[in-house]
C-alpha cells in the first residue's frame, strides 16, 4: 500500500470514528463538518477529499461494513445453514453496535436497512428473477432489521447464539402470526 493511500485510509478511519463519537454526545443535525474534522484531527480538505457530507460518511461506512460481513459469510459458507448465517450476522454486527445505535438514533436506520437488503440479494439472489422471491428477500431483510434494532436497543442482552437460534427458527419454520390468533389456527 502506498504512503498516500495508507494516509487516506487512516484519515477515513479517523473521520468515521470522530463522527460516531460526536453522535454519542450530540444530536446528529447539530454536528458540523468542522466539528468532525477537528475531532478527527484532519483538515477540511482531507475531509472533502473523502466525503461530501455527514450522510456520505455513514452511508459509505455502513455499506463497507455490510459488504465485509457478507464477504466473510460467503467465504466461510455460513449462508448454507440458516443458524450459521444468522449467528455470523449477529456476531459480526454486534462488533459495530456503536455505529448502528448512533445511526438509528439519528433516524438513519434506513442506511442499515439498505445495506442489509443489498447484501441479502447478493448472498441469496432470487431464482429466475421471481417476483415472489424478490419480495421475500425484502420481507426477510426488513424482519431481520427490526430484530437487530430491538437487540441493539436491549443492549445486546442475548448472545449471538440465542439470536441466531430465534431467527433461524422463524426463517425456516415460520412463526405464529397475529393472523393465526384471529383465525384460531
Amino acid at each position: 500500500m502506498s504512503k498516500g493511500s495508507e494516509s487516506n485510509r487512516l484519515a477515513k478511519e479517523c473521520i468515521v470514528t470522530a463522527l460516531v463519537e460526536l453522535m454519542k454526545i450530540r444530536e446528529y443535525d447539530s454536528i458540523t463538518i468542522t466539528d468532525i474534522a477537528k475531532k478527527a484531527g484532519v483538515s477540511r480538505m482531507a475531509y472533502y477529499r473523502n466525503y461530501t457530507s455527514k450522510d456520505d460518511i455513514l452511508n459509505k461506512y455502513i455499506e463497507e461494513v455490510g459488504e465485509n460481513i457478507h464477504k466473510m459469510i460467503a467465504e466461510s459458507n455460513s449462508s448454507a445453514v440458516p443458524y450459521d448465517y444468522f449467528h455470523a450476522l449477529f456476531e459480526q454486527l454486534g462488533k459495530y453496535s456503536d455505529l448502528a445505535i448512533v445511526a438509528y438514533r439519528a433516524r438513519l436506520g434506513e442506511l442499515i436497512l439498505a445495506a442489509l437488503i443489498k447484501n441479502m440479494f447478493i448472498t441469496f439472489p432470487p431464482p429466475n428473477n421471481s417476483t415472489a422471491e424478490r419480495y421475500h428477500r425484502f420481507f426477510l431483510a426488513g424482519a431481520f432489521y427490526n430484530v437487530f434494532i430491538e437487540w441493539l436497543k436491549g443492549g445486546l442482552h442475548e448472545d449471538p447464539e440465542t439470536m441466531a437460534k430465534i431467527c433461524a427458527e422463524m426463517a425456516t419454520n415460520g412463526c405464529p402470526t397475529p393472523f393465526d390468533e384471529v383465525t384460531g389456527k
